[in-house]
């Protein structure tokens, strides 16, 4: 039974709208990275030409600091369904249980 509501709970915190919401920001912010750095590249190349900085479409000279912000924001996460757990301590197994089912999207029949 422990062992199920440990995998319930990981389950919950791995899918929950807090950590996807985070990682799909550093995501973002990485692509951004690889974008710019091409981008950057391509500018230089411009610069040669004496193509001006401005006319570099899409470069973004603040990505890494971006990049940054969004991976630190994991420091700041907090998981509901764990503060929602410590609400049943007293509440019986079975009421837990069907907490971190509801809480994951899946029935407890499954």
């Amino acid at each position: 039974m422990l062992s199920e509501g440990a995998k319930l709970l990981a389950k919950n915190i791995h899918k929950g709208p807090e950590m996807t919401t985070v990682v799909d920001a550093v995501n973002n912010a990485m692509s951004a990275v690889g974008v710019n750095s091409g981008l950057h590249n391509g500018y230089l190349h411009a610069l040669k030409k004496k193509t001006p900085y401005a006319d570099v479409p899409l470069l973004n000279r603040n990505e890494a600091e971006e990049l940054n912000a969004v991976v630190a924001s994991f420091d700041s996460l907090t998981f509901p369904v764990i503060e929602d757990l410590l609400k049943l301590v007293d509440e019986p197994l079975s009421k837990i249980k069907d907490a971190l089912y509801f809480a994951s999207g899946i029935s407890s029949e499954e």
